[in-house]
């Protein structure tokens, strides 16, 4: 970045805003899919998000004999995604050298069908920019989503540029500019690294004497490099009188080859904490706040344009609509899709990336009359807070339970081969009529099977 970091993240924004126009030009939807010639989808991220969209091309499209041949990037043996792939490669993605040379290892043809999707954020975005913007490869959504959505000051400029209603915020380069936006803000703030996922490092200092120690945390659990954060005014209210929403938008190529901007119904979801705890569908915020949800949603996914998912996490409380964060992808909260949409995010992901068709149905709720929750399945805290390895689960008995007590649900483990404390293992979820029990039911199964789980 350059010495002013404003400056250099607008004029990154205009030029986006710019190319756009252009490679929307050069985008074409597939209309044949042959085995001969299989076009190629990239997750660049072998993690849940990434599992879920490498596996709808065998579920939906008959993978490689179908015509997609998925190739999967990631840093460590065993990663979820690994065995649902064609192909697959460990290295450090963060290393731009590394990677470029994996892209053209399997696409040595920008010309021909593929998608290049970022599920992770510990990555050289810059280098697949560049990929994008000067040898033409189909970055989802553009070679300048990821820019965007993965730094969280762009992210904010992003919303001031379009006028959209967000949470007052900083930027800050120490802990004194830390603490000059929190005499500003008042204390409580939030303190979130610029490159990061699902809340890590991110931390509320709610008193003088925790900023230096979130700062630290915030620049150490960063997912990119660098010593900048952002602060964030809190919202005391969210949590007594309000509810947090990720709205998931596809600009996709219609039924008629037109690229659209389409609305998923909005999820809703709650944290104890910094990150991601459970989510549910229906959300239950009003159809006046479902339109503004939208609406923002909208801007902001015509503004960055290109072909795939955007997830915007939003406050709503008291009638207002407070934007967040964006992600440049699915997104974890979104996760419960897999249970109540017709298709799940994943599938939408790969099928708009590379440039096939989906239908308004297919973005619709698949279950009418229950709420579907999901709750996440932690590993356990540990004094020495030492990653263990996975030696066994028993799935038997976590069916056997959910059997016993009558709960309508199922279980998504993910497959990781070892965990540091609190790191996500699965997902629980439960289904009902009622809202309060079937969050009560997930929470119960998860719990149930995070003591299934056996670790050393």
């Amino acid at each position: 970045m350059a010495e002013n970091p404003a400056e250099e993240r607008l004029r990154l924004l205009s030029e986006a805003e710019a190319f756009k126009r252009e490679f929307e030009r050069k985008l074409t939807p597939i209309e044949c899919l042959s085995p001969r010639s299989p076009a190629v989808f990239i997750s660049v991220g072998g993690g849940e998000l990434g599992d879920l969209a490498l596996t709808a091309a065998g579920r939906l499209l008959g993978g490689a004999n179908g015509g997609v041949r998925t190739v999967v990037f990631d840093r460590y043996e065993g990663f979820p995604a690994q065995d649902s792939a064609d192909a697959y490669e460990i290295f450090d993605m963060l290393n731009g050298d590394m990677l470029e040379e994996a892209v053209k290892k399997y696409i040595p043809d920008p010309d021909e069908p593929h998608a290049i999707y970022l599920e992770i954020e510990r990555v050289d975005t810059f280098r697949v920019c560049k990929l994008g913007i000067e040898d033409g490869y189909r970055v989802a959504s553009t070679p300048y989503g990821p820019l965007i959505c993965m730094d969280r000051h762009m992210t904010k400029l992003m919303f001031d540029r379009l006028n959209l209603p967000r949470v007052e915020w900083a930027y800050a380069g120490s802990p004194e500019e830390i603490r000059k936006a929190a005499r500003d803000f008042n204390l409580p703030v939030i303190i979130k690294p610029l490159m990061t996922s699902s809340g890590h490092g991110t931390t509320i200092a709610h008193q003088w004497s925790d900023v230096e120690e979130a700062y630290d945390f915030a620049v150490k659990h960063a997912r990119g490099k660098g010593s900048e954060v952002v602060v964030e005014r809190f919202l005391p209210e969210l949590k007594s009188q309000g509810t947090e929403i990720t709205q998931l938008v596809v600009r996709h190529f219609d039924g008629d080859g037109k690229i659209v901007t389409s609305m998923l119904p909005p999820v809703e979801h709650r944290r104890p904490g910094a990150t991601y705890h459970e989510s549910w569908l229906p959300a239950t915020i009003p159809e006046e706040a479902v339109r503004k949800c939208q609406e923002s949603a909208g801007k902001i996914a015509e503004f960055i344009g290109g072909l795939g998912i955007f997830a915007v996490e939003q406050f709503y409380v008291e009638g207002k609509v407070y934007n967040n964060e964006v992600a440049n992808r699915p997104h974890d909260t979104g996760m419960i899709t897999r249970w109540m949409l017709n298709l799940d995010e994943g599938a939408v992901q790969l099928l708009s990336t590379l440039g096939l068709p989906i239908l308004k149905r297919d973005l619709e709720l698949a279950r009418s009359g229950v709420y579907g929750v999901a709750h996440v399945v932690l590993a356990p805290k540990r004094e020495n807070h030492r990653e263990a390895p996975v030696k066994c689960w028993k799935l038997w008995e976590v069916k056997r339970y959910m059997e016993a007590e009558g709960y309508q649900g199922d279980l998504w483990y993910f497959g990781k081969p070892a965990a540091y404390p609190g790191r996500r293992m699965g997902l629980a979820v439960a289904f009902h009529e009622n809202l309060e029990e079937a969050r009560r039911r997930a929470e119960e199964i998860a719990h149930y099977t995070e003591d299934r789980i056996f670790y050393g």
